[in-house]
């Protein structure tokens, strides 16, 4: 299956993240290379975004057309550029916190050979990475295209000592009512995974199927977890997450072919998905 090579090659990477979310990185084509459009968080500034993403002010100047001392407008969007002062076509052994998978979302005129263009890689390097059969790419297929680097948010620039400081976060409230629907998976879930001591992550596309019943319970197939495993789907896009209980691997058929899960359709509106398939992360117990 599509993209459970890349799964197997990076799951080392997730151990020890304690469950944390982190969202995944897609980059646009913007004249030779990649760029990620970032939007703009309180506080941030061309001079700390530059330092996160191990860029020069002047470069992040030039790739936006900004001058010297140009003020960002929270909510707005900002291009990094993907250059090779950040970006990496072999996995690094550094500290992996400086290192992230980045996606692309395939357009109508993209083909592997210009897909492998931008990355720098052969169309065979590019079929290996994501488990390809062949040349042929669907519009909106989210592929692997590279590791960028880059500073993780509550990190003490080891530059500035100041560049990024700590984001407060906001306490968690649980929700009564999203437990009842749960159907306790999320205490289940804890236990396999040792309260997220001991989990893998995975990203890629979901496929959503009727689910004959009416119980509560969310239902999913998966080729990496056994029956009855617990996994946390999380949707990068609003933040929205369920638990979902395993009933075995994903069909061999045309309908769940290039995705990585099979969900019970009663479980979108709880992702706030509308569509049949839509991208998003797993977490699971490292068995």
């Amino acid at each position: 299956m599509r993209r459970s090579l890349i799964v197997l090659l990076f799951s080392i990477f997730y151990l020890g993240a304690n469950g944390q979310s982190i969202d995944s990185l897609f980059v646009i084509r913007k004249g030779n290379n990649w760029a990620i459009q970032y939007i703009v968080k309180p506080g941030e500034n061309v001079h700390m975004l530059a330092q996160r993403f191990y860029l020069t002010d002047r470069v992040l100047e030039t790739a936006n057309e900004y001058g010297p001392g140009k003020k960002l407008t929270p909510g707005g969007i900002i291009e990094i550029p993907v250059i090779a002062d950040n970006y990496f076509r072999v996995k690094q052994s550094i500290d992996n916190s400086t290192q992230r998978e980045i996606y692309y979302h395939v357009g109508s005129k993209d083909d592997i050979a210009i897909i492998s263009t931008y990355a720098g890689v052969t169309k065979v390097e590019m079929r290996r990475w994501n488990n390809l059969k062949g040349n042929t790419l669907t519009v909106n297929e989210v592929l692997f295209v590279g590791w960028i680097k880059v500073m993780a948010f509550d990190t003490l620039d080891p530059v500035s000592l100041a560049a990024y400081p700590p984001i407060r976060k906001a306490p968690v409230v649980k929700s009564v009512v999203q437990e009842k629907v749960l159907g306790g998976l999320d205490s289940i879930y804890n236990r396999q995974t040792n309260d997220g001591m001991n989990v893998l992550t995975e990203k890629g596309t979901a496929v959503f199927f009727e689910k004959a019943g009416k119980s509560n319970m969310y239902v999913a197939f998966h080729n990496a977890s056994p029956r009855g495993s617990i996994i946390k789907v999380s949707n990068p896009g609003n933040g929205k997450f369920i638990y979902v209980k395993v009933l075995g691997p994903v069909p061999d058929t045309k309908v769940y072919a290039n995705c990585i899960i099979g969900i019970c359709s009663a479980a979108k509106e709880a992702l706030g998905v509308t569509d049949t398939k839509a991208w998003c992360e797993l977490s699971y117990a490292a068995n």
